[in-house]
């Protein structure tokens, strides 16, 4: 994800006001029209389903809240009210493009989803403000809030059921068969997230020495099999039926005439610019008199501090009263397990470097150190997979059953909630490592690392988790870092839940 979010693509200007690919030529096949009808129609019902969630839920509470008296003529008329705004909410989304066929990002959508709730607070503000101060006009932003965040969860769990399909990713083509042609498709067959699938390259002669086996996309190196073919070249292929989108690895390799793209068919051409150490996120392209420039921050995204301590606080205090049940039961159910204290805290590298202590549940025996160490003492295959990620497939040392579960969906670390009270962490972050783990890293990334709190939750958490070696948390850290902002941290709390759920990748 990180990659592929460190990288902006542009579309290419259409000839004489008509759309990328409209020529008498070729036109959009039925399988890729029928396959953005079921993208759209699958993205629609999501927001459907928690729309009727936020409508239903915020007419309950209002309705509970309102005295005995009134509540049954209040029920007669937030039903038609409920109606409207559901209807308000779903030509909102759809307005802003949220049911279009695009390569946003998760990030980006989010983005775009709480820009619509923001115009439905206000549009359905307007609504209803004429009939003077009433507890309905509460309905509002509730809605709003419970619609943004259920409505992200939904489209993070079908999402991640689409891209195991053809439905969710649009079929493309490649320009080049040269090395950055190949490295654009090994990151894209890497990167699903992004909404793009290769299914070739277009031969554009720069590489006309080369073999063709040569040039193909191996599978150890791109994960794809068979291998990715040469589907034809630039002045002979007629691909449109085929794919949608045509890729371009870098402004060099636009042809000099541009109507040998425009002949291709194809209905959009996205030109891939890697911009190196800049921060990504909220990038702007800006059409001037014959060039289109990249407006870059003058500065790294960084979120303000006293604003972040702020959400912290309130964030965090309102969460630990919540799962304070929860962190009892779990506490119980330990001593069961294994008698002896439920909590431990560890020494972990916080912000500057300092050391912190990392408050947690229990989820190992208390002998857990010398199991690890007589393990990886007798099997070098555990040893090897333990220096590469820091963690275990089968691991002695965790108690059963509620030690796993703890782990599989993070439970374990809600105590920490106290360490973000306490100033030690934040609610988004890398999360704090031990110092063994963080001598594992490079004294640069090791360096940029601590500038930042460590997080309760972070990038790493709600994407790879333990499916992530060293290398994968290092470039999703140096992105969150790089590009941390309100909204990064808006995204990756309200995508946490649904990834703590799925337990994917958690040890």
């Amino acid at each position: 994800m990180s990659n592929v979010e460190a990288r902006t693509a542009r579309s290419l200007p259409p000839p004489s006001g008509l759309p990328f690919g409209a020529s008498s030529q070729a036109r959009p096949g039925a399988a890729a029209g029928k396959r953005q009808q079921r993208l759209a129609a699958s993205l629609l019902a999501g927001d459907i389903a928690a729309g009727i969630i936020a409508v239903v839920t915020a007419a309950m509470i209002v309705v509970i809240a309102s005295p005995a008296t009134s509540q049954i003529g209040l029920m007669g008329r937030m039903q038609t009210q409920m109606c409207v705004l559901l209807l308000l909410l779903l030509g909102i989304d759809g307005a802003i493009g949220l049911y279009r066929p695009n390569i946003k990002n998760p990030l980006e959508r989010f983005r775009l989803r709480a820009m619509a709730m923001l115009l439905f607070v206000f549009a359905g503000t307007l609504m209803w403000i004429r009939q003077g101060p009433s507890i309905e006009l509460a309905v509002v932003p509730m809605v709003g809030v419970i619609a943004l965040v259920f409505g992200s969860w939904i489209e993070h769990v079908m999402s991640a059921q689409l891209r195991r399909s053809v439905v969710f990713c649009s079929p493309a083509a490649i320009l080049g068969i040269g090395a950055s042609s190949r490295s654009v498709a090994r990151m894209l067959l890497s990167h699903p997230a992004c909404g793009l699938r290769p299914i070739g390259f277009i031969d554009d002669g720069a590489c006309s020495g080369d073999g063709v086996d040569d040039l193909l996309v191996q599978q150890s190196a791109a994960g794809c099999d068979p291998p990715l073919p040469v589907l034809g070249t630039l002045d002979g292929w007629r691909g449109g039926n085929d794919a949608e989108v045509l890729v371009v690895p870098g402004c060099e390799f636009l042809p000099g005439n541009p109507a040998a793209l425009y002949r291709l068919g194809i209905r959009q051409a996205l030109v891939v610019t890697p911009l190196g150490e800049f921060p990504t996120f909220g990038i702007h392209v800006r059409n001037a008199d014959g060039f289109v420039a990249l407006e870059l921050s003058g500065r790294p995204h960084h979120s303000r501090p006293h604003l972040k301590r702020a959400t912290d606080l309130v964030v965090g205090l309102l969460l630990l009263l919540l799962t304070a049940p929860i962190i009892g039961l779990l506490a119980f159910a330990i001593k069961l397990a294994d008698p002896g204290p439920a909590f431990y805290s560890q020494w972990r590298v916080g912000l500057h470097g300092r050391p912190i202590r990392v408050l947690k549940l229990r989820t190992m025996y208390r002998d857990a150190e010398q199991r690890l160490e007589k393990l990886l003492a007798s099997d070098p295959g555990s040893r090897d997979h333990w220096e590469r990620y820091f963690k275990l497939a089968t691991d002695p040392r965790i108690l059963p059953r509620v030690g796993g579960l703890m782990r599989r969906t993070s439970l374990d670390e809600l105590p920490q909630l106290w360490n973000v009270i306490r100033g030690d962490m934040s609610l988004v972050g890398p999360r704090p490592f031990p110092a063994y783990h963080m001598d594992a890293f490079d004294p640069e990334f090791r360096a940029l690392r601590v500038t930042v709190p460590p997080g309760l939750t972070g990038l790493w958490q709600i994407s790879s988790r333990s499916f992530g070696d060293l290398a994968v948390q290092r470039a999703e850290d140096s992105f969150y870092i790089k590009n941390r902002s309100l909204w990064l941290d808006l995204y990756i709390l309200v995508a946490t839940l649904p990834a703590v759920i799925g337990a994917k990748g958690a040890k």
